[in-house]
């Protein structure tokens, strides 16, 4: 049975069910330092909540209620057993990313229908749905005036990629539940950021950092990186939405230093 709060958690709670909280708070990315369990609801307990709170797409007010509760077991259930985040585990976490993104490799081609339906729809439709929590339809991938299939969804009327939204599909299946992609924005929002340039900038990209270059605004997860050019290296990448759709790895097609290119990291 799920466990259930009795009361509102706010600035200045105490008790075992403050516990419970902080312990369920310490389960999310953030670039917070980790709560000390100590069930006193304090400063540090209401930012937390916030950016928890922010990340879902709830009111960010540091008051844990039943949507915030709700999110946070939803949150803990998706986890499945993963390990705590933090620092010393991000090498352990970027791997299960990029095993979740090989498993979709292959696994969509629009020219392919199969009972009449393009080859991986089903797919495209999960991604948006973990990661940018749109629902999608068949319809949706018809060109509203041509009726054709389309591998990028129309969305009120104007065609969305997924490039990104793939990428932070498998941050959500590895369990960074703080990662979400903004359908507005264009752009993953959460515990993640741009990274500017500096005399590290090529040394600081990890693995399953979130690829960006100018054309087509297009993002990947960056695979691997050429160790014999330290300066402008070519990459090795899991891209999603190419032709007809399909997610594929790529090898030195993209480069540091070509087409704009920058990074996302987590914070």
């Amino acid at each position: 049975m799920e466990p259930r709060l009795t009361r509102l958690i706010k600035y200045g709670s105490r008790g075992d069910d403050v516990v419970q909280v902080q312990q369920s708070l310490n389960r999310a990315v953030s670039s917070n330092p980790e709560l000390i369990t100590d069930g006193i609801f304090g400063a540090k307990s209401t930012a937390r909540a916030e950016q928890f709170q922010r990340s879902n797409q709830l009111t960010a007010d540091g008051i844990v209620g039943p949507k915030t509760w709700e999110k946070l077991l939803a949150f803990l259930k998706n986890l499945v057993d993963t390990p705590p985040i933090d620092k010393d585990k991000h090498k352990e976490i970027r791997q299960r990313v990029l095993n979740e993104a090989g498993k979709l490799v292959g696994t969509v081609d629009f020219t392919q229908l199969i009972g009449g339906r393009p080859k991986g729809i089903d797919v495209v439709k999960t991604i948006f749905k973990v990661a940018a929590n749109v629902t999608l339809q068949d319809d949706n991938f018809k060109d509203p005036f041509s009726k054709a299939w389309s591998p990028q969804p129309f969305i009120s009327g104007q065609r969305k990629s997924w490039c990104g939204i793939f990428c932070v599909y498998c941050y959500r299946k590895a369990g960074i539940s703080t990662v979400r992609w903004n359908l507005n924005v264009g752009a993953p929002v959460g515990n993640i950021g741009l990274n500017s340039w500096s005399t590290e900038f090529v040394q600081a990209i990890k693995l399953a950092d979130i690829g960006a270059v100018a054309t087509r605004q297009h993002h990947f997860l960056i695979e691997k990186v050429d160790p014999g050019n330290p300066f402008t290296p070519r990459l090795n990448t899991i891209d999603g939405n190419l032709l007809a759709g399909r997610i594929q790895r790529r090898s030195g097609y993209h480069q540091v230093g070509k087409d704009n290119f920058n990074y996302y990291s987590l914070k």
